[in-house]
């Protein structure tokens, strides 16, 4: 079964590489197809920037590209001395070959790539469209004994049925490689992959090997490093004083009071929503929320606002209880009071999508005979 296109391979096995003269008229027709492998790329890169970094408040870098006709003219010169590559035409080398499309997240810290990877699940969908999962497959090969350091997690993504609309329909049934690995991994990644998987005459010689496997732990000592820097640059932005500088700073100086929560996840909406209304220090929460932020009421507040959501049909708006959406929904009642034209504005100029549906939702359950004053809580 191929994870990308979820299609039995029905022609291996045989031993045989296939035919060279498939090549020219593979890369002809990539050559006509690659301008929506671009789109798609582009696409699949919004949706992490947007989702990930930005609303997750992950720091990583996320970058995307499409292969060009001469690297894929060269893989499939090297497929065509592997038996196991026994294509019978060109459908079969592209349903085959996945990773036309490709988008890199290179999380700051290893222990981040976890994260990304189950998000990665919920944004996007596999072959088979909303009934069937993203394909993951960990290549975690690291051994450091055998001076082995490769290390990332491949996810085969599709766009989903709400995405593909307007000038990304035709996007339907292509797929696109994530691949989520910290940036030090990703160094390592990068130059084995030119020096020892893609190698130049007999390969890399020993001084060769000898610096990889030198650069190898050296990377591994560099995660170990960002780890605990950005643990110390955490203790620091919790003891800070004065506006917030950043969404990190943001998190930071508010995770003590929602303990219980990663407040990491959708943190880049709650931040939205603060300084939409004026809200530059922890501070500044009390007069708007009149209590100040209390875990407690926070979640019994989200409790309640699901169950309204789902009374008046929008079920698909539910908040998190164990994310940043325990600050948000402190804050949309704040958001639908405000007068049309200032809420109209402020709609108009939010950062996030979704903070523009939850405050949608909000303003229906708030109009509602018993709504304001459940939402209140």
């Amino acid at each position: 079964m191929n994870a990308a296109t979820g299609q039995t391979d029905t022609n291996r096995g045989s031993g045989m590489p296939f035919s060279t003269s498939l090549i020219d008229p593979a890369v002809a027709r990539y050559e006509r197809e690659r301008d929506r492998y671009l789109k798609l790329a582009v696409r699949v890169a919004e949706i992490c920037q947007s989702v990930i970094v930005e609303g997750d408040a992950v720091r990583a870098q996320v970058t995307s590209r499409t292969k060009t006709p001469q690297s894929f003219r060269g893989k499939l010169e090297r497929f065509s001395r592997q038996e196991d590559k026994n294509y019978a035409d060109v459908d079969e080398i592209f349903g085959g070959v996945t990773d036309f499309a490709g988008v890199r997240v290179a999380t700051y810290s290893p222990e981040h790539e976890g994260k990304v990877t189950q998000r990665l699940c919920g944004l996007f969908v596999g072959p088979g469209g909303s009934n069937t999962e993203v394909h993951v497959d960990p290549k975690n090969k690291l051994d450091p004994a055998k001076a082995r350091f490769y290390r990332a997690t491949h996810c085969q993504v599709h766009l989903r049925d709400e995405d593909l609309v307007g000038s990304y329909e035709n996007l339907r049934g292509a797929s696109c490689e994530v691949q989520v690995c910290s940036m030090m991994a990703h160094v390592w990644n990068e130059i084995e992959h030119d020096i020892g998987y893609k190698p130049e005459g007999a390969g890399p010689g020993p001084a060769e090997l000898g610096l990889l496997e030198s650069l190898g732990h050296l990377a591994r000592s560099g995660d170990a490093t960002i780890t605990r820097l950005l643990e110390a640059n955490e203790v620091r932005l919790q003891n800070r004083q004065g506006e917030f500088s950043d969404v990190h700073d943001f998190v930071a100086r508010l995770r003590e009071r929602f303990p219980e929560a990663d407040l990491s996840v959708n943190a880049g909406q709650a931040f939205d929503a603060a300084q939409r209304l004026g809200i530059k220090s922890p501070d500044g929460f009390e007069a708007i929320v009149g209590t100040g932020l209390d875990a407690k009421t926070a979640k019994l507040a989200a409790r309640e606002f699901n169950q309204s959501a789902i009374e008046v049909g929008r079920s698909d708006a539910r908040l998190n209880p164990a994310s940043a959406d325990l600050i948000t929904v402190m804050l949309l009642p704040a958001l639908a009071q405000l007068k049309y034209e200032e809420r109209s504005d402020i709609a108009g100029r939010l950062k996030s999508g979704r903070l523009a549906v939850l405050l949608e939702v909000a303003r229906d359950i708030a109009a509602r005979p018993a709504g304001a004053e459940r939402l209140a809580g």
